[in-house]
């Protein structure tokens, strides 16, 4: 009997162990089977990772691509976007903004458009400026909208700003460019009346002259009145010249030649006294050659060559420089003279503005004709007291 119940305990040991056997095997493949999916679900989760970041990184790029600034807040109106348009039109870095309120870095404007879109939700068109790092302020065309989550939820706001400053400066220049076209005309019709009894008196002046004797006093006043009048005829004479349509006659030149033989009629021309006081330099780097009617260029360089003379009344250093950059001729006059203001040389090139005394103002604007007609362009660069420097380019030949 013992034996028997032995047997029993034995055979339900045995039932129980292959049951556990079973059971383990069972469970050691739905673990298997749970550890295949959650691997697979592992690799789909790092998939998508990656396709978020890789998305990220593209719509980062393409925001900091776009042209205009874009500007976003958070819902408490801190700045949380702030693209490399943004950078460069306001001065201010990313790591400088983000994080602080838009209120703090540009200042609240009553209303400030991005703040009321968030708080009303209305996308907000508008013309105004923004404040820049440097204090002045950017004209920029604003559009606002709202962000929102795919429920709905407010995010923030996003503002999209279109620098504006070229705009309003090819605006000034057009309406400045419509005041000097009326101007000249005006000059052109002014000059043409002017000139025929400017002969007349030239003749009978000419007549008075002969009928004095050498020694008669009066002949000092006849002949400074001849000089007033050469004087004023030159003056028509610009103004005809920068008024009248001019055809230049382009031809193959070494700029090295036709600069120093201006340079040599100019010193001739030079009052002994002033010449000994400035020093005259040329220098040339490489052979540079253009298309250009010699006879208008070389009176470009008489007018900068006289126009760095008057700048130095105590004498000084009148320099000509001439190199090739790309596809650029250029030629290079500077001084050491007394310099410009920023109003100065912002009008510098403007017909008959002058700070000359006895000037007319038409010296700078006949150099501005007369490059354009070269198909080139001149700017200056100059400081108060630390002289000028006048850089004229055209097209140069390869």
């Amino acid at each position: 009997m013992s034996e028997g119940w032995l047997d029993e305990v034995l055979q339900s040991f045995r039932e129980s162990t292959d049951g556990l056997r079973d059971a383990y095997a069972a469970l050691r493949r739905e673990v298997l089977k749970l550890n295949v999916e959650l691997e697979e679900r592992n690799r789909n989760l790092r998939r998508t990772l990656r396709e978020v970041q890789e998305l990220k990184g593209y719509l980062s790029s393409v925001l900091e691509s776009v042209a205009n600034g874009v500007v976003v807040v958070n819902t408490e109106g801190k700045i949380t976007i702030f693209n490399r348009a943004a950078e460069r039109m306001t001065g201010y870095r990313k790591e400088e903004v983000l994080g602080r309120p838009y209120t703090e870095v540009f200042g609240a404007d009553d209303p400030t458009p991005i703040l009321e879109t968030l708080r009303t939700g209305r996308e907000i068109g508008t013309k105004r400026e923004v404040r820049a790092k440097d204090g002045r302020m950017v004209p920029v065309d604003s559009s606002t909208a709202l962000v929102t989550d795919e429920a709905g939820r407010k995010l923030g706001a996003v503002e999209v700003l279109r620098d504006l400053s070229e705009v309003r400066a090819l605006e000034e220049q057009l309406e400045r460019s419509r005041t000097l076209a009326a101007l000249g005309e005006m000059a052109a019709n002014v000059a043409h009346e002017v000139r025929n009894p400017l002969g007349a008196i030239g003749g009978y002046l000419e007549l008075l002259e002969r009928d004095m004797e050498e020694a008669d006093p009066k002949r000092k006043l006849v002949r400074k009145m001849a000089e007033g009048l050469a004087r004023l005829d030159r003056i028509v004479t610009n103004l005809l010249t920068y008024t009248r349509p001019l055809t230049p006659d382009l031809r193959e030149a070494d700029l090295r030649e036709v600069a120093e033989e201006a340079l040599r009629f100019f010193q001739l021309g030079c009052d002994e006294k002033v010449s000994k006081k400035v020093r005259f330099s040329l220098e040339f780097s490489g052979t540079v050659r253009a298309y250009v009617d010699t006879e208008l260029f070389q009176q470009v360089l008489f007018n900068l060559f006289s126009n760095a003379l008057q700048a130095m009344p105590e004498g000084g250093e009148l320099k000509v420089r001439g190199y090739k950059d790309g596809g650029w001729a250029c030629l290079e006059v500077s001084d050491s003279g007394i310099g410009m203001t920023e109003e100065v040389k912002r009008r510098a090139f403007d017909p008959f503005f002058t700070t000359k005394a006895k000037g007319v103002g038409l010296g700078l604007a006949l150099v501005q004709k007369m490059v354009h007609l070269h198909g080139g362009e001149v700017s200056v660069e100059s400081e108060p007291g630390k002289g000028s420097k006048f850089l004229v380019r055209i097209p140069t030949l390869r």
